[in-house]
């Protein structure tokens, strides 16, 4: 929570709210950011401030932090309870991937550099400066992307199990997560990898395949296709924990390969649940 103080008379605190809103543009769209207002100690009720600042990204370095101005469209009134500021910033549709791409899956930080200016005061200096970080959680702000069609997510939901397998395999996606957050996507892929050997268990995938693999692609039944696509999968995720001399040795992953291991992965694990 932002502290802004004038002199030993008041303060004015400002806490930022884990909401977010766009409003579409034509490649470039206004980000808009909720804060929750709160006067203390011996001020002029409805004395007006103009609130301004400037918006960065969180533990970026170097000038690709930099987002852009934050403006409110009027001024507010000091309460001694807590009122609502809306504040926007203009982002572009490549500064919406650098986030997402910094991000990582995780949940999104930024950094407000606000100024609260007394329009009315006279009695001490009418600025005050002071940063409040914004935390808006993952699936708060993929959703607000979505909307703007410039991105999608899929959260899959995998159901919590005493079944020994499936629980290791739940925990490997979990860690896969954690491996994409840290860019370790080779690593990601192989745990995806090892998550599927709770599928290919349950599901006898490999007698499955085997006896599916030489039907025309028509011909075979809805059980068959999903162990051809499952053993597929597996067969690809297997690059990454070996270096075969002349194939794997030379495979590469990349965040998006290693998002699309994890999610199919994921998916094909909790669709046990409707098996059982």
């Amino acid at each position: 929570m932002a502290n802004f103080s004038y002199g030993n008379a008041y303060n004015v605190n400002v806490r930022a709210q884990e909401r977010v809103n766009f409003h579409l543009g034509w490649d470039v769209h206004r980000l808009a950011l909720t804060f929750e207002v709160t006067a203390h100690g011996d001020y002029t009720v409805d004395a007006p401030f103009l609130v301004t600042g400037g918006l960065w990204a969180h533990d970026i370095p170097g000038p690709a932090s930099w987002i852009g101005t934050l403006a409110s469209s009027r001024p507010i009134g000091l309460k001694p309870f807590a009122t609502t500021l809306t504040m926007e910033a203009t982002v572009t549709e490549a500064q919406l991937r650098g986030l997402e791409k910094a991000r990582a899956g995780a949940d999104l930080t930024l950094t407000a550099g606000l100024t609260l200016t007394g329009l009315a005061e006279t009695k001490h200096w009418p600025v005050a400066d002071v940063q409040e970080p914004v935390r808006i959680p993952h699936a708060t702000w993929s959703n607000a992307i979505t909307q703007l069609d410039a991105g999608a997510f899929v959260d899959v939901l995998v159901p919590l199990t005493e079944v020994e397998a499936r629980a290791t395999a739940t925990r490997r996606i979990r860690e896969a997560k954690t491996a994409i957050r840290d860019g370790r996507y080779e690593h990601a892929v192989t745990l995806a990898r090892q998550a599927l050997d709770a599928v290919r268990e349950t599901c006898n995938t490999q007698n499955v395949y085997n006896r599916a693999v030489n039907k025309k692609a028509a011909e075979r039944d809805q059980e068959e296709r999903w162990a051809m696509l499952t053993q597929s999968a597996f067969a690809l995720f297997s690059g990454a924990p070996h270096d075969d001399t002349g194939t794997t040795e030379h495979f590469t992953w990349t965040r998006a390969d290693a998002v699309a291991a994890v999610a199919t992965a994921a998916g094909l694990l909790a669709r046990l649940e409707d098996l059982s």
